[in-house]
């Protein structure tokens, strides 16, 4: 039975024709204010009686078929109080192989008590949570807009880094964001996480699209690949991911290519935005990618039914 459901998960990867990837904001309530966030206009307007309900989303969810990657994000996704509950919708009607949850990691508790109830439950399917940093203590702070907020990365943290020898479904990475503050100080901040942490991995994002402050906005390339360099050398740990080494050499081609057409303006590979991958707003609105600012359609005007409305936006490209 596994096994069938693996070739269609990875079915919704291959297939021309069906989405594989869906990020999918659960809200756009947040309890911080970062100058350097794309959705920062969305957030402004928290705007929690339109968001998809739970009825809603199992309409949604049902249409989409099998999916190999999810990522809920938002706003802070743990805002949302019945984030379990919208989350096992998405894994019983897609059985998604994948989850990825970005947090800001300011509700410890909300936290600890999601992952207990989920990790055991739907073990076949790998939970990535994606703490946020963005500086050492109190420069991460500063950053985030928010005091206290790296004394919370740190309590949820401990609280959640025991889950990982109880369930081999669960892996716990750390992000930071390429902004002018952060410039001249990112392998640093990225030795200081690798030293008083245990992540399983280190990522970082550059500000862009649409942000509150378009002057955190960097293109520095030796940065950048200094940052790379770093990564790189820095020991790899061992994954307990199916198939991740796959997804591990397919992240490492697409940041060649990001490096690529950041600093030398080539188009490297062709776009799968609204194709493979969709973005699915807290309100129903579907588009191709996060930064573009292109609607396909909203959901509510296909009773909630996503196929339909890809269809009907293929209809009008062709006529």
């Amino acid at each position: 039975m596994e096994t069938k459901q693996l070739i269609k998960n990875f079915n919704a990867f291959l297939n021309p024709k069906q989405i594989g990837y869906i990020i999918f904001y659960v809200t756009n309530r947040c309890n911080f204010r970062c100058k350097f966030c794309f959705y920062y206009a969305e957030i402004e307007k928290g705007r929690k009686p339109e968001e998809l309900t739970l009825e809603e989303i199992d309409k949604t969810s049902k249409s989409v078929g099998s999916l190999l990657q999810l990522s809920l994000t938002g706003g802070e996704p743990f805002i949302r109080k019945d984030f379990d509950k919208l989350t096992e919708i998405w894994i019983k009607n897609t059985k998604v192989k994948y989850i990825t949850i970005p947090t800001n990691a300011s509700m410890p508790d909300r936290m600890l008590r999601y992952l207990e109830y989920i990790l055991p439950k739907y073990r076949n399917t790998y939970f990535r949570i994606a703490f946020s940093i963005d500086g050492i203590q109190d420069e991460h702070d500063v950053n985030r807009s928010m005091p206290g907020s790296f004394k919370k990365i740190e309590k949820s943290f401990e609280l959640i880094n025991p889950l990982r020898k109880k369930y081999n479904n669960l892996v716990l990475d750390s992000n930071t964001v390429l902004t002018s503050n952060t410039q001249g100080k990112i392998v640093e901040i990225l030795k200081y996480i690798d030293d008083h942490f245990d992540f399983d991995n280190l990522t970082v994002t550059y500000a862009r699209g649409d942000i509150k402050d378009p002057e955190l906005k960097t293109k520095a390339e030796k940065e950048y690949r200094a940052m790379n360099d770093f990564l790189n050398k820095r020991q790899r740990k061992k994954e307990k991911r199916f198939l991740y080494p796959l997804y591990r050499g397919v992240r490492d081609v697409a940041w060649n290519n990001l490096m690529k057409t950041v600093f030398e303006d080539k188009f490297v590979t062709p776009c799968v935005a609204g194709k493979k991958l969709v973005v699915i707003s807290e309100t129903g609105i579907v588009k191709p990618c996060e930064i573009l600012n292109d609607e396909i359609g909203n959901l509510k005007d296909f009773n909630f039914d996503i196929q339909k409305l890809m269809k009907s936006d293929q209809q009008k490209k062709n006529s």
